[in-house]
């Protein structure tokens, strides 16, 4: 990702509803171009796959491995990634005012850290957390689509992980990775694959989502 957006929501991002999955493209939306513009996108499951080992969608783009990783995202147009982590007190607690930190690794350069514009922060990677009646459990949403809640659970001390349900199952999240077509004059989302971790089997669970009609004019 470039850094630059457009501090308004795309239309595309607003659009989508019914599946968490949306979050993730609503927020990805806001770091492809400036748009003002854009044709209203429809989102189809493609397939479901399981893997002994977690896939690495693209080889030339690095994997960040910062301490307390929780989840990263990348895109098709450069090695720019998004990177939230979880942050931890001196007893191994998570931080009950700021239990997750996001901000770039920009890997086209050096892998160096940068921190989020306020606009990205607001409008779209930024993070809203909230207690819950469980021990040890928040809601996490991302700020692109407040609407869809996952789940931040501390699985142990100075140990975390980020979770969502897929038919009444929970699965860990680990990355997402979105296709962007650019060969026409202008970029589009063609795709989103999210990989995930199946706790009860021990699987790495690749789901792969189409995407269509999220073409974008200036």
């Amino acid at each position: 990702m470039t850094g630059n957006a457009n501090p308004i929501l795309p239309r595309v991002c607003r659009a989508i509803s019914g599946v968490w999955l949306s979050a993730i493209l609503a927020f990805a939306c806001l770091g492809l171009t400036s748009v003002s513009v854009m044709a209203r996108p429809s989102l189809s499951v493609l397939s479901r796959s399981e893997t002994p080992h977690l896939p690495h969608v693209n080889p030339e783009f690095r994997h960040p491995t910062d301490a307390h990783q929780l989840f990263f995202l990348q895109r098709t147009i450069n090695a720019n990634t998004v990177v939230y982590t979880a942050r931890f007190d001196a007893d191994g607690n998570l931080q009950s005012d700021t239990p997750v930190a996001v901000y770039w690794r920009r890997f086209q350069d050096k892998g160096q850290v940068m921190s989020l514009r306020w606009y990205e922060r607001v409008f779209g990677f930024g993070t809203r957390i909230r207690q819950t009646d469980t021990s040890n459990t928040l809601q996490f949403s991302f700020n692109g689509l407040k609407s869809e809640a996952l789940v931040l659970r501390q699985t142990g001390p100075f140990s975390a992980a980020l979770f969502a349900q897929f038919n009444n199952r929970e699965y860990r999240l680990i990355y997402a990775y979105l296709d962007v077509d650019e060969s026409g004059l202008f970029p589009k989302v063609t795709r989103l694959r999210l990989y995930t971790n199946d706790p009860k089997t021990g699987l790495y669970v690749t789901h792969t989502i189409a995407v269509s009609g999220g073409a974008y004019t200036e």
